[in-house]
């Protein structure tokens, strides 16, 4: 009776929900910061619809391009990324797969104090070419020395005419609270970022947004490789049907993200971003919903974009062609 009675503990582990997960195949997917451009990704997760596919997905943050060499180095199955990390490391010879699209426009926004905001004589509604001028002389920031917020300021001081070596003092602290904190206390005076970040300083009363690409200011970058699900090759050869429940699984959060409100979004974003307001996270979500491609696909013009920028900032010396990098295999027939 007591082997009897041990049998039917196991069985009901397996019929009833806790016991069930138990038997979801793991998956770990890096992204590089936490912000609101995830939403697709959270909210995939806190909804169920990874565990609807059968996956019990973790979710690990792992700064800049640190999170696509986790991928590399297979201690990840996949990374959601800013596909900029994906090129560059194809053209050192580490080639890796684009299966889908979370966010189709740039979303790195430049937050600068108000006091040198004032002082530059700079407001929101100042052109886009004067704002960035207004950015020489500063102490800058991204999120690290070689990501892609780094890689933007970068961008940007060019663009300008300046040099990134000599008219500014560029750094990297961090992403999230170090990098707020940084410039309410003016060891920063400017820093680049993903929504909802800049937008926080912004709300809290010191921040003045210089550029609002989640907003589509810019529009260099109204299509971008902004969030791409990366997987290696051999992986994806080896588990066909598991790239395509990731890819399902997110295809299904993208549209939910785009026809719902941001205020419905927020639930989702909690387990990831709960040291943010939720005025925060809605004035973040607003803005990047409508950025969300609700098919998935990553376009020519979006890969040509995304290159284009590489090359202005000389991460890129040649063109890669688009199916080197990106495969539609993966989506629903």
């Amino acid at each position: 009776m007591g082997a009897l009675a041990a049998v039917a503990v196991v069985l009901v582990a397996l019929v009833l929900p806790g016991g069930a997960s138990a038997q979801l195949q793991k998956i770990k997917i890096t992204i590089p910061a936490a912000a609101v451009t995830f939403a697709s990704l959270y909210h995939a997760k806190t909804a169920g619809y990874f565990a609807d596919e059968g996956l019990d997905v973790e979710i690990i943050t792992v700064a800049g391009g640190g999170s696509l060499q986790a991928l590399i180095a297979r201690d990840a199955q996949f990374t959601v990324a800013p596909a900029t990390y994906m090129i560059e490391a194809h053209q050192k010879g580490q080639k890796m797969l684009n299966t889908m699209s979370l966010l189709a426009r740039n979303a790195i926004n430049v937050v600068m104090h108000k006091d040198v905001a004032r002082e530059k004589g700079i407001t929101e509604k100042t052109p886009l070419a004067d704002k960035i001028k207004a950015l020489k002389g500063l102490k800058l920031s991204g999120v690290a020395v070689g990501s892609f917020s780094y890689e933007m300021l970068t961008y940007y001081l060019l663009k300008a005419g300046l040099d990134p070596k000599k008219d500014v003092e560029l750094i990297g602290i961090g992403a999230g609270p170090p990098m707020v904190l940084a410039l309410e206390q003016r060891k920063v005076d400017a820093f680049a970022t993903g929504s909802p970040i800049p937008e926080a300083a912004v709300i809290r009363g010191f921040g003045t947004m210089i550029v609002d690409n989640s907003a589509g200011e810019d529009p260099d970058f109204s299509e971008f490789m902004m969030l791409a699900v990366t997987v290696h090759p051999e992986w994806a050869r080896q588990n066909p049907e598991t790239v395509r429940k990731v890819v399902k699984a997110l295809l299904r959060a993208n549209a939910w993200i785009i026809d719902n409100t941001a205020e419905a979004a927020v639930p989702s974003m909690k387990p990831f971003l709960g040291r943010l307001d939720d005025k925060i996270l809605i004035a973040g979500l607003s803005k990047v919903r409508l950025g969300v491609p609700r098919d998935g696909r990553i376009t020519e013009r979006a890969v040509t974009l995304t290159q284009e920028f590489l090359k202005k900032i000389g991460q890129l010396k040649a063109p890669i062609p688009y199916a080197e990098i990106v495969t539609n295999e993966y989506f629903p027939k």
